[in-house]
């Protein structure tokens, strides 16, 4: 007779399966290596079955191949069943995240604790974001101008004008100027020539 506390893990385990397969992610971080000689992994299916996956998986796969697979899903239940999710953040984001949780207050907190009182109380964070704001960001270029913009547009309307009216005529200044100069200006002009656009933009304020 099967032990009821046994059946429930089963039927758990399957639920949970079923799941994992309908969300792609086991199939996209199995690695070309972890497949077995003379199979290929784009005839694999998975029916959602556990028992008759895990028989596919290790006929498909290498042994460690399919420990790896079956491991990741482990990991993936167990997430699930805590209600846990991942992020991935760089190493300098990260950083800034446990200084503001040293500053407000929250070290040896989670962050759970500490994002749902930064949501629920943003002002008593002021102090510990100002201290934070000279530390280096991991943004990329074009991230940090996405979040310069959206900074603008939301808390500065009417700066994001001024500044989206200066970008524009830039960006319109360059192309314009590209096309009248092709084949006569080289990079050893750009310093003397980006001092020219900005005396003229200087020229043209109120």
């Amino acid at each position: 007779m099967t032990h009821p506390g046994r059946q429930k893990d089963k039927t758990e385990i399957r639920a949970y399966w079923k799941r994992y397969v309908a969300s792609g992610d086991i199939l996209e971080k199995i690695a070309a290596a972890e497949v077995n000689e003379g199979c290929a992994l784009n005839e694999l299916t998975l029916s959602g079955a556990y028992e008759e996956d895990v028989v596919a998986l290790r006929e498909y796969l290498t042994p460690i191949g399919a420990k790896r697979a079956l491991s990741r899903f482990s990991q993936w239940a167990s997430r699930s069943r805590r209600k846990k999710t991942t992020i991935t953040i760089t190493h300098e984001t990260l950083s800034r995240l446990k200084q503001l949780s040293a500053q407000a207050g929250f070290e040896g907190e989670s962050y759970d604790m500490m994002l749902e009182y930064l949501l629920e109380t943003p002002q008593e964070f002021e102090d510990a974001k100002q201290a934070l704001r000279e530390f280096p960001i991991a943004l990329s270029a074009e991230e940090q101008n996405k979040l310069f913009i959206r900074y603008l547009s939301k808390q500065h309307n009417a700066l994001y004008g001024k500044v989206k009216l200066l970008v524009d005529h830039a960006y319109f200044s360059g192309w314009h100027d590209s096309r009248k100069r092709r084949g006569k200006r080289t990079y050893e002009h750009y310093e003397s020539d980006l001092a020219d656009f900005w005396s003229r933009t200087a020229s043209n304020d109120d």
